[in-house]
């Protein structure tokens, strides 16, 4: 019965999903890390004032959240990055995914950015590469200067492309290391009292130690902007 039950709620909610094509897909290396880039002009990204969430259907009666990056309101295209380094629904459909695949996807919800001008630090893993992506593009660098850094869970080799246009973000990677430790190095040879906002997003363990970290830092007089993502 609860299967049958699960069934007919997956199915309402697909017919609250809208289709759209996958336009170009890229596999870093290592190939654990995804770029696909959507098409789907009926989204009005240009009204976007928030960063977004989509849910995507990635199997029968399975559904991930991903953050919209990159979007060309013109093209009608936005990125999704998807890490698929681990046996999951997600990282299964993020692998198979190919160029001319319709997906399902829907608007779920959205994260505020900081509206205090002034210099954002960004701490956040691989995972939440797309939610700092699209904090960049809706915020002015010339009011929000950003200092961003990006820990890696594998030793990656960044798309030259990617790094060019970013070379604001740091990406860290130390093998066996912990990941708070590593972002706790970093941010500490920063001078923190010149932060308006800090930005922390990804991993929830890591968020959390990471916020506790700040908060417990009196220089630090940010306002701080806190998004777990997985466990």
């Amino acid at each position: 019965m609860a299967n049958v039950l699960k069934k007919a709620m997956s199915g309402l909610f697909d017919k609250m999903l809208t289709s759209a094509t996958v336009s170009d897909v890229k596999f870093w290396n290592p190939s654990t890390m995804v770029e696909i880039e959507v098409h789907l002009p009926t989204l009005e990204t240009q009204k976007w004032k928030t960063i977004h969430r989509v849910k995507c259907r990635v199997g029968d009666l399975e559904y991930r959240d991903y953050t919209p990056s990159c979007w060309d309101p013109e093209k009608g295209t936005f990125k999704i990055y998807a890490e698929a380094g681990h046996d999951g629904a997600g990282s299964r459909w993020a692998q198979q995914i190919k160029t001319g695949d319709e997906i399902l996807l829907g608007a779920v919800h959205a994260a505020q950015i900081p509206s205090k001008e002034g210099r954002i630090l960004c701490l956040v893993d691989l995972s939440a590469l797309g939610h700092v992506l699209s904090l960049k593009q809706l915020t002015d660098r010339d009011k929000f200067p950003l200092d961003v850094a990006v820990f890696l869970h594998e030793a990656y080799h960044i798309p030259e492309y990617l790094s060019e246009k970013n070379p604001e973000f740091e990406f860290l990677y130390q093998e066996n290391e912990n990941n708070i430790r590593v972002m706790e190095q970093w941010l500490m040879s920063k001078k923190l009292a010149n932060y308006e906002s800090i930005c922390i997003a990804g991993n929830t363990p890591m968020v959390s130690q990471l916020r506790k970290k700040l908060k417990g830092i009196p220089e630090v007089e940010a306002r701080i902007f806190a998004q777990g993502f997985w466990s």
